[in-house]
């Protein structure tokens, strides 16, 4: 049928009585609006449908073949049912579908349909069909729990507000800190009203020009134009207040909220970039403790990225079964007369260049990722696989391997270690595990309760670098162990520092009078060693006095003298 060459509509037809008042409601719907002429079959489209479609006329006479192309296959059987359910001689009966439609964009999405039968009030049967179509996504346009703008539209507006000549101002997203806890403590029903009234709140707060939009899970965003940094703070400081008590019937629930802010177009002139750089400051704002602001800065953005590829990167050295992390491994010896007794096993990475990255780079990161999980399994297995070949050697060799407290939490750690020592036969009188970052420890009787499981194995347990943060002398008030590792620190200046030589001689004291031994690390000098050996009666000492982390084919020279 020719595009210029639609059907005739009789005189008679109700299309012609409507045709004015359907002008005007097309106008101002979005939605697809289409009316059948029951009698002759005729069908009346709204000019976007025909559009969009690229239909031959606003009037055709073979609608269902015309749109039937556009519904997904497997939804054209939803679609007939509902033409066939709607033709019916009853008035006012209607029917609704939801089928999946081809949009302008070349992409399927889910439409709900509706239709009606009716006609006026002097006819015996209905004379008319009206429909509406409308996108789901369009529905959605609004969050159902808050009654904000969701994200589409806060995208949309934001266009338009960086479209304006001259735009500059603040894309602000601010995400609640512990709303979580609260949801799980007094459940979904009281969550969904304390988040209607945390949306109300921040409304109120907000200049009346300045529209709140909800994002995901417990996040909002807002943009100020004009906005300059001490009246993003003030607006912030302000939504702070507004939201410190959620009214319970019961109780009365604090919360608090973290917000990001990025400036446009000093930081960015594109929607994407600038709520990333946004969501970035909020990070940082989170990291920080909570309960703040922080703007985008450059530097600690690139920190940021740096982090995020550091990660990826040992994500994909991980799956490709650790490849590029290596051991490197520092003498330990005897205090009294510098015979090598074994070696702590020292994990190394090769960066995508091939440089090796410090261990203080990407092991913090390790831990907070959990990746410590699986590169745990490579180490553990790799070191005992090289403690058991230089056990040929020196039968008495002594691998010092670092734990995690990740790895404690693990299920499966203790079977993987105790077959890792069963498929390798090895003493494990032989291997000492070494605790590191003591100080997320709050659970002691979890953690004396696992490395009991390993010293029943015959594992020896270390405490690493007592002396700092947590790793002090209430510690070993709770904790287990059969060797202490005293830190550096206390190593340091000790020819002209006596404080840090009676806390050292006081300290290896302590430790062995409740039988526990002592390893000092970080021995770099002469006076160092003979200090600790002779005035502190020190057991084991590790440092560079005796030897530097070496790769494993050279530390193995040591064994073959």
């Amino acid at each position: 049928m020719s595009k210029n060459k639609a059907p005739y509509i009789g005189e008679n037809s109700p299309l012609n009585r409507i045709t004015a008042y359907f002008s005007a409601l097309q106008s101002s719907a979005e939605e697809y609006l289409f009316v059948v002429d029951l009698n002759s079959n005729m069908i009346l489209l709204s000019d976007n449908f025909v559009k969009d479609f690229d239909f031959p006329s606003n009037i055709v006479d073979d609608f269902n073949n015309l749109i039937m192309p556009f519904i997904y296959h497997d939804d054209r059987e939803i679609f007939e049912e509902a033409m066939k359910d709607i033709w019916t001689e009853e008035k006012g009966k209607s029917v609704k579908c939801e089928f999946r439609l081809l949009h302008s964009n070349g992409e399927y999405g889910w439409v709900n349909m509706s239709m009606t039968v009716g006609g006026d009030e002097f006819s015996e049967r209905p004379e008319i069909l009206c429909g509406v179509i409308k996108r789901l996504d369009e529905v959605a346009r609004a969050d159902y729990i808050t009654g904000l703008l969701r994200r589409s539209v806060f995208y949309s507006d934001l266009q338009k507000e960086l479209d304006t000549p001259n735009s500059h101002g603040s894309v602000i997203i601010i995400s609640l800190d512990n709303f979580n806890v609260i949801t799980e403590t007094y459940g979904h029903k009281f969550g969904d009203s304390a988040l209607r009234q945390i949306a109300q709140n921040i409304t109120n707060v907000l200049p009346p020009d300045i529209k709140l939009y909800k994002l995901d899970g417990y996040n909002f965003g807002l943009f100020m134009p004009d906005a300059m940094p001490e009246e993003v703070e003030i607006i912030f400081a302000s939504v702070q207040l507004c939201m410190r008590e959620i009214r319970n019937v019961e109780d009365t629930i604090y919360c608090t909220a973290s917000a990001g802010a990025a400036f446009y177009p000093d930081d960015a002139k594109d929607i994407t970039t600038l709520t990333r750089y946004a969501e970035v400051a909020l990070e940082l704002a989170r990291q920080k403790g909570r309960d703040q602001i922080s703007f985008f800065e450059k530097e600690p953005y690139e920190r940021w990225r740096y982090d995020i590829g550091m990660q990826n990167l040992m994500q994909n050295c991980i799956a490709r079964g650790c490849e590029d992390f290596f051991l490197c491994f520092q003498p330990q010896v005897d205090a009294k007369d510098g015979r090598l007794l074994g070696a702590e096993a020292l994990l190394r990475w090769y960066d995508n260049d091939g440089s090796i990255v410090a261990p203080m780079q990407f092991i913090p990161m390790l831990e907070k990722s959990r990746m410590i999980i699986p590169v745990g399994h490579w180490i553990i297995e790799n070191a005992v696989i090289v403690a058991k070949k230089w056990q040929k050697y020196m039968p008495n060799f002594q691998m010092s391997i670092n734990i995690s407290l990740y790895q404690l939490e693990e299920r499966m750690f203790y079977p993987f270690v105790e077959d890792c020592i069963a498929r390798h036969q090895i003493d494990p009188s032989t291997l000492v595990f070494e605790l590191t970052e003591s100080h997320n420890i709050y659970d002691w009787d979890f953690v004396n309760k696992q490395f009991a499981a390993f010293h029943d194995l015959g594992i020896k347990i270390a405490i690493d670098d007592f002396g700092t943060g947590f790793a002090n002398i209430g510690f070993l008030k709770n904790f287990k162990c059969d060797i202490v590792k005293i830190d550096r620190m206390f190593v340091e200046d000790l020819k002209h520092n006596e404080f840090n030589r009676n806390i050292l001689k006081h300290s290896i004291k302590l430790c062995h009078s409740i039988g526990m031994e002592v390893v000092i690390e970080g021995v770099e000098q002469e006076d160092e060693y003979l200090f600790v050996r002779d005035e502190c009666g020190v057991d084991q000492i590790q440092g560079f006095y005796f030897g530097y982390p070496e790769m494993e084919d050279v530390f193995e020279k040591r064994l073959k003298k």
